[in-house]
């Protein structure tokens, strides 16, 4: 058996994504895993019936399993031996912390850096990375949890992803919109080419400007660069402004569609990726089913794009991560996450992080249950 895709999480990024991609020619059969054995069917049988109010008969299988069995996960992916994964399963979300903890717990947080939760956001992916390589499987890797930093690790540990999403994406997907919406063209006219690290697309999320971390933006519309007649910041401010108040799965999830679609058609499709080959932060790329292209951006120095994405790693919580994989937080991440969660996340090496990611898991439910 070999399945076009599969779909880990059926939460609301991965349970777009398998409504989305049902949809969608260039998919014929997927295969949807959740924890939740009934909501992976669930998701399952309403994208199929979705599809089908659209005229397409495709076949989703929804399985319960434990992303955290390594055997099991595994024996699954060797099963339907899929040509492109889709990760999305997580420990945790941010809006799972921004409900639960108290306002000034879940800034504190905010301020440490969301990198000192990011063995939670490795915990699945190490194993299906792992099943992966026990199957011997040649499949196209995409991840959506952290890319920007996960995929580093990743990298290092086994088969890599090709790419991660959301992110830069989202950032280029907004700047795309509303500098079409100033110019009055189109939107399809309209190239941006952008360097910038999760952390930036946080900011503007949260405050509606870049905050601590550099980023850069080359804007062509119809052919020409208009990056100097625009103000990038302000328009992602006021983008932000516009979405802040609504839930962004579905956008995000959409990043992941346009990838997997890239990566199936094998085509070479230009998007912006997250943590790209393993790269830190996210750029311009072009992706095919076993490799991505990274861009380059006219008049704009790599190195200086290194130098962003270090600095927007180190705004995020994580001083650095090494060349096997060991992942160091900052001493601020590392003192809140140890005074909030009692979990030592300051030095982690690869081996070190499902058991880690399990106990930020732990911890986060015993303090919500507490009240936050």
């Amino acid at each position: 058996m070999s399945i076009d895709l599969l779909v880990t999480g059926a939460g609301a990024v991965g349970g777009y994504a398998v409504e989305y991609l049902a949809r969608r020619a260039e998919v014929n059969t997927i295969a949807v895993v959740d924890r939740d054995a009934d909501r992976a069917k669930g998701i399952a049988w309403r994208a199929t019936l979705g599809a089908l109010q659209e005229g397409k008969h495709v076949r989703i299988e929804g399985i319960g399993l434990d992303l955290s069995d390594p055997k099991a996960t595994a024996d699954t992916i060797g099963r339907l031996a899929p040509r492109a994964i889709f990760h999305t399963a997580t420990l945790l979300t941010v809006p799972e912390m921004a409900r639960g903890l108290t306002p000034e717990n879940f800034q504190a947080v905010r301020e440490g850096g969301m990198g000192g939760f990011l063995a939670a956001h490795l915990t699945l992916g190490l194993s299906v990375q792992a099943g992966i390589k026990a199957a011997g499987l040649a499949t196209s890797f995409i991840t959506a949890p952290f890319p920007d930093f996960t995929n580093q690790v990743l990298s290092k540990t086994g088969p890599a992803p090709l790419t991660g999403i959301g992110n830069v994406d989202n950032v280029a997907c907004e700047l795309q919109a509303i500098v079409a919406e100033k110019f009055e063209v189109s939107a399809l006219s309209v190239t941006p080419l952008i360097v910038a690290h999760h952390s930036v697309a946080e900011w503007f999320q949260r405050s509606g400007d870049a905050g601590k971390a550099p980023w850069h933006a080359t804007v062509i519309v119809e052919g020409r660069d208009v990056t100097a007649e625009i103000d990038a910041d302000k328009l992602m401010g006021e983008s932000a402004a516009r979405i802040r108040g609504v839930p962004q799965e579905s956008r995000t999830a959409a990043s992941g569609v346009k990838t997997v679609l890239a990566a199936l058609r094998n085509d070479g499709s230009f998007q912006h990726g997250a943590g790209p080959a393993g790269r830190p932060g996210g750029w311009p790329i072009r992706v095919w089913a076993d490799h991505v292209e990274i861009l380059p951006v006219p008049g704009f120095d790599e190195a200086k794009g290194y130098e962003f994405m270090l600095s927007g790693q180190k705004a995020g919580g994580i001083e650095v991560i090494e060349g096997d994989g060991t992942v160091i937080a900052t001493d601020q991440c590392a003192d809140m996450v140890r005074s909030l969660f009692g979990v030592d996340i300051k030095r982690l090496a690869p081996g070190d992080i499902a058991e880690a990611g399990l106990a930020l898991r732990g911890a986060l439910s015993k303090r919500i249950a507490a009240g936050g």
